[in-house]
């Protein structure tokens, strides 16, 4: 699913512009908000994912070395991306002109909830927010299946905004 070009330039450009942080307390940390917060904090949390992954689309479309890539292009990209920090683990994606559709484990948003309601805002918001970024057009990101529930898989629909 990816090949080892993407995964050396997205290595080669954590290693320079990232930082390891440990995954155990930013996970307890969201799990504490999440149960203390209630309603209203999943607009905070989309806004602050859609504009960290405004500048992670930047990024991409820096070492994919094109000013406009192709979503094609793109997806293995922001797949190696997630996958390479622990935000999650990519098991599949499937992309068309105007859709695109994620299936992750693991969200580290996800673990450690309980919830009846997917919580991986930040996570729907950053994909949304790579899209724009990369496309100059208006995404929306939407998740549809969350750990949180009890499923086996968080599964986020990316959607063209008309």
């Amino acid at each position: 699913m990816k090949d080892a070009e993407v995964l050396s330039k997205v290595r080669i450009f954590l290693r320079e512009e990232g930082v390891i942080i440990p995954k155990g307390p930013i996970k307890e940390f969201y799990s504490q908000l999440i149960k203390l917060s209630g309603f209203g904090i999943g607009g905070l949390l989309v806004f602050s994912g859609k504009k960290a992954g405004k500048m992670a689309g930047a990024y991409i479309k820096n070492i994919a070395g094109e000013i406009n890539p192709t979503i094609e292009k793109v997806v293995p990209y922001v797949s190696a991306f997630l996958e390479e920090t622990g935000i999650c683990k990519v098991e599949e994606y499937n992309v068309s002109n105007s859709h695109i559709l994620f299936r992750v484990r693991d969200s580290i948003f996800a673990q450690g909830v309980e919830n009846k309601k997917p919580v991986c805002m930040p996570l729907s918001g950053a994909m949304a927010g790579v899209f724009e970024e990369v496309t100059g057009k208006e995404w929306d990101c939407k998740e549809i299946e969350c750990q949180a529930q009890g499923k086996e898989r968080c599964v986020f629909e990316i959607r063209l905004k008309y």
